[in-house]
């Protein structure tokens, strides 16, 4: 937002400024009339207000910050980036969950209301430290599996932070690809 600002301050407002300042000047000599100068008043009051809903709302869409609160609870597979019958079909029958002792239980269905579970260490990279939070922000996930744990949390997934608090995991599958889990609640 900044350059960008700048950019248009300096190629248009002051240019800009220039020229209705001096019309105003000739205008009034010759004419005896303001309009020039209300001309520039309303440009510079409509660069001020836009630049500032700018400010007001830049927050709003920058990534999330994520916390190692935020991490932990349920996830289940996004339906939103992939729709369609693979998706649907991955809904039914895989979730996970991330507790607060760093475990990453994961639950695929084997037929009907019967689950299998694979429990594998987790840990969080180091991120960075924000001294307004008080706390490491921003951690990657890192899975401690071996190669009897599922073909989906075998590996590292990899963290997509989107703006309005949300974010969503990727794990990589030697069997479907990309699959993609959000936090959220299962429903049957």
């Amino acid at each position: 937002m900044g350059k960008g600002i700048v950019i248009i301050f300096y190629l248009i407002m002051l240019p800009t400024t220039g020229i209705l300042l001096l019309t105003w000047i000739v205008t009034y000599i010759v004419w005896k009339r303001h309009t020039p100068i209300f001309v520039l008043f309303a440009l510079w009051g409509l660069f001020i207000f836009g630049i500032g809903i700018l400010w007001f709302a830049e927050p709003y869409f920058k990534p999330m910050i994520l916390t190692q609160k935020d991490i932990i609870g349920n996830y289940v597979i996004d339906t939103d980036k992939f729709p369609g019958t693979q998706a649907d079909w991955q809904y039914e029958n895989f979730k996970f969950t991330i507790t607060e002792n760093k475990k990453l239980i994961f639950k695929s269905r084997i037929y009907d209301n019967v689950w299998k579970s694979d429990t594998v260490t987790i840990s969080y990279s180091t991120g960075y430290y924000d001294l307004d939070m008080k706390e490491y922000c921003n951690r990657n996930l890192r899975v401690h599996s071996d190669s009897a744990s599922h073909h989906i949390i075998r590996d590292n997934p990899t963290l997509y932070r989107q703006s309005f608090g949300r974010f969503y995991y990727v794990f990589k599958s030697e069997k479907f690809g990309n699959v993609f889990f959000r936090k959220k609640k299962w429903t049957d």
